[in-house]
C-alpha cells in the first residue's frame, strides 16, 4: 500500500474512533501486515491520513462479510496492483460464499439435532427426569462425530 505523504494528522485513537474500532483492533492490523506503519511524532505517536481510514473501512468490511485475514490480504494485494484481471477476486469471493454455504448447512443440522433433543421434554418434570439433560449426556459423542 503507498500512503500519500499529505496531513498525517489524525493519532490512533481519533482514527479509531472514525472507523468505528478499537485502537487494538488497528495495531493489530498493523501487525497482521494490514495496514502499514504509519509515520510517527518525536514523541513516538502513530499519525495517519485519510489512506489509512479508507484502507480500514474496507478491512472492516470484509469482516463484516466474514472474510479471514488471508482473504482479506488476497483482496488488499489485488487493491494495490490496480491494472491486473480482476478474475482472482471473483475466484476469492465464489470460493468465500462456498465456505459460507458449507456453515450455514451445518448450523442447520445443528439446528434439527437441537430440536429434536428441545422434544425430550415437556417441562413439567423435575430437573433429575429432564429429557433435555439426559439426550445431551447420551449425545455427547454424536454431536462430536457429526
Amino acid at each position: 500500500m503507498k500512503i500519500r505523504d499529505i496531513d498525517m494528522s489524525l493519532k490512533i485513537g481519533e482514527l479509531a474512533k472514525k472507523v468505528s474500532c478499537s485502537v487494538l483492533t488497528i495495531r493489530y492490523y498493523e501487525k497482521e501486515g494490514l495496514i502499514p506503519s504509519p509515520e510517527r511524532t518525536q514523541g513516538n505517536y502513530r499519525l495517519y491520513n485519510e489512506d489509512y481510514i479508507d484502507r480500514l473501512k474496507f478491512i472492516l468490511n470484509c469482516r463484516t462479510l466474514n472474510m479471514n485475514l488471508s482473504e482479506i490480504k488476497q483482496l488488499l494485494s489485488y487493491k494495490d496492483t490496480p491494472n491486473q484481471n480482476c478474475s482472482s477476486i471473483n475466484h476469492l469471493v465464489d470460493s468465500h460464499i462456498k465456505i459460507i454455504k458449507e456453515n450455514i448447512n451445518s448450523q442447520q443440522k445443528l439446528i434439527q439435532q437441537l430440536l429434536d433433543i428441545r422434544r425430550t421434554c415437556d417441562g413439567l418434570c423435575t430437573v433429575d427426569k429432564c429429557g433435555v439433560l439426559k439426550e445431551i449426556g447420551d449425545y455427547e459423542t454424536k454431536l462430536a462425530i457429526t
